[in-house]
């Protein structure tokens, strides 16, 4: 069989959403016993992830990474489906044996139209936490060893905060939302990010309202 083309155009209003603010796109979507988390990333600094689709299939644990084709600006989301990933997709579904037929190209239909028009950073915050095993392994975020926060950082005037730096409080602070989302309003605000190491220090932050409290 060849690569099924396929076209996921309802993510439109989500990639303009996140366009305009983390460049970050994460959502689950249910189908029968199937639980698919949508990821992009595509931010300047997501050099290794820009234009492509990643989904995790929490059942089977498995990561399928594809290249999106066609313009996003004009809704244009096209995959292209090998086999294997084909078998994958349908894995996750669990489904049982001689219970009805089953059709690839309207199980593809119903996934575009579950797709969210809008995502709150409350629900990014979850999926990045619920699935941080799976997520640590895309390579979306500076650093990957250095996990433990040590406090804000001025950057050059010709420099602005990475994405792939803040989205490190998502994945490994215990913050509530309010406060990661005012931290890093005012830390691009101010032109400055955050700073991480590998080990604990007398200088790691437990606390991000210490840092909110020093950019207010």
């Amino acid at each position: 069989m060849e690569n099924q083309k396929f076209n996921f155009t309802n993510m439109k209003n989500i990639y303009f959403e996140a366009f305009k603010n983390d460049q970050t796109i994460i959502f689950e979507i249910s189908v029968g016993r199937g639980r698919f988390l949508f990821m992009m990333f595509f931010s300047e600094d997501d050099r290794e992830s820009k234009d492509k689709l990643f989904i995790y299939l929490r059942n089977t644990k498995t990561i399928i990474k594809s290249k999106l084709y066609g313009s996003h600006k004009n809704g244009d989301f096209l995959i292209y489906i090998n086999n294997t990933n084909r078998e994958k997709l349908i894995n996750e579904l669990q489904l049982r044996r001689g219970k009805g037929d089953f059709n690839f190209e309207n199980f593809l239909h119903e996934l575009n139209n579950r797709i969210p028009n809008s995502l709150s950073i409350n629900t990014k915050i979850q999926k990045f936490r619920e699935n941080r095993d799976a997520i640590e392994k895309l390579s979306i975020i500076d650093e990957e060893n250095r996990t433990i926060l040590i406090g804000e950082r001025r950057l050059p005037k010709n420099k602005k905060p990475k994405e792939t730096t803040l989205r490190k409080l998502y994945l490994y602070t215990n913050g509530s939302v309010e406060n990661i989302s005012e931290l890093i309003r005012l830390l691009k605000k101010a032109n400055m990010t955050i700073a991480w190491t590998n080990e604990k220090t007398k200088n790691s932050v437990s606390d991000l309202r210490e840092i909110i409290n020093r950019l207010q």
